[in-house]
């Protein structure tokens, strides 16, 4: 049960409620389990509501709130004061602003922006709402999706083909949009979008963590005899990774409205009738100005199933590509400076800078399940760096995706 309260519900969910609405009740829970997320602690918020008018009539409504982690590290590490804002931001001016962008060119409806993620309710930094200053009461509110029968895939399985096909086509969508305001309405961009993407730091700043996700990578491979081969190029990539942490500044035109952490966890999938039907992105608080051949990378080396990916790597690269193309079409764009090859060269430049990255998070994606048995409300520190978190589980998602990288000369 959650012990967290939710200040000032009613002032939050006032563009919601009106003044046709009150809240009778509200039921607060934990909507993750232990170890499932760390930069965030994520509430069920159930409520009812009564009518304000004559006949006043109750319903109630399922939320999912988004605050501050309690941990004095993983603030730190997450750099909250920096993310969180610029989440609230996201929210609040980028994606209305992409929006009425789409508008303006008179896109269909069905592909709205704003419809890639669960709708936001309300959204704070603060508790006095007036400037973008974050403090202990800021939180986010969204629709709660699991009740509407989306899920999160196992982060220790990855997604098989027919869920990564309709991910792909809506991480495209997610790129290719911002891309678009970007050429055409650059004013417009800097205005509304860029101050949700300001660089923010990372493990880099409590050294003491960053050095155990460090050497996960390196122990980890050396328990693999199948990646012998590659220790010295790995060595060499981790080395220079944790000394060069500010990434190199993205090629044009590629760069766009990063996810920067896009994997199983962060993003909810509708099935039906054995259909992959509708896919949510979740969680934009790392989101950066970086090429959007980062996400695809980072997506296709961490979250899917490696087998899949071996398979179906050519189809689903080019299953992004053609979604990105589309939804470019629908704009007045020079699409010859998107050609299929500089996106064969892009991604291909990108995925090896990248690398680090995706194997530096497989800590976190494979820590093995029911090791950590703290709430996000009273996570400890070593809750990230005890020798016990990873197992076999770890082993074979990175000999895997090394593997895998290696395949196409990304090492």
């Amino acid at each position: 049960m959650a012990t967290i309260k939710i200040q000032d519900l009613d002032k939050l969910l006032i563009g919601y409620l009106k003044d046709e609405y009150e809240i009778l009740e509200e039921k607060i829970s934990a909507a993750t389990a232990p170890g499932e997320h760390y930069g965030s602690i994520i509430l069920a918020v159930d409520l009812k509501l009564r009518s304000t008018k004559g006949d006043q009539e109750e319903k109630t409504i399922s939320l999912i709130a988004k605050l501050l982690p309690a941990n004095a590290m993983l603030r730190k590490v997450f750099d909250v004061y920096v993310t969180f804002k610029k989440e609230v931001l996201a929210y609040s001016e980028a994606i209305p602003a992409l929006v009425q962008f789409q508008r303006e060119y008179s896109i269909p409806e069905d592909k709205s922006y704003d419809k890639l993620f669960p709708k936001c309710y309300g959204a704070r930094t603060n508790k006095d709402f007036k400037n973008n200053e974050v403090d202990d009461h800021g939180v986010l509110l969204f629709e709660n999706l699991k009740v509407q029968g989306f899920y999160t895939e196992d982060r220790l399985k990855g997604f098989e083909a027919g869920a990564v096909r309709l991910i792909l086509k809506e991480l495209a969508r997610f790129h290719a949009t911002p891309i678009a305001l970007k050429l055409l309405k650059p004013a417009v961009f800097d205005e509304k979008i860029r101050p949700c993407l300001v660089q923010n730091k990372g493990l880099e700043q409590v050294s003491d963590i960053a050095i155990v996700f460090h050497n996960s990578i390196m122990e980890g491979a050396r328990d693999c005899p199948e990646l012998l081969p590659y220790l010295d190029k790995i060595q060499k990539i981790c080395d220079y990774c944790l000394n060069h942490p500010i990434p190199p500044s993205p090629n044009e035109p590629w760069a766009t409205f990063c996810h920067s952490d896009f994997w199983t966890s962060n993003t909810m999938i509708l099935k039906k009738d054995g259909r992959y039907v509708e896919n949510k992105i979740l969680d934009l608080q790392l989101i950066g100005y970086a090429s959007a051949a980062k996400d695809l990378a980072f997506f296709l080396f961490t979250s899917v199933i490696n087998t899949v990916l071996d398979e179906c790597f050519e189809e689903f690269i080019k299953i992004y590509y053609d979604a990105f193309i589309s939804a470019l079409s629908d704009y007045p764009v020079d699409l010859e400076l998107f050609s299929w090859k500089k996106f064969q060269k892009e991604f291909e430049e990108v995925s090896k800078t990248e690398i680090y990255h995706i194997l530096v998070m497989l800590k976190p994606i494979c820590t093995e399940r029911g090791i950590v048995t703290n709430t996000a409300e009273n996570f400890e520190d070593s809750d990230w760096t005890r020798k016990d978190l990873l197992g076999p589980n770890h082993r074979r998602k990175l000999r895997d995706t090394v593997l895998s990288i290696a395949k196409r000369n990304f090492i």
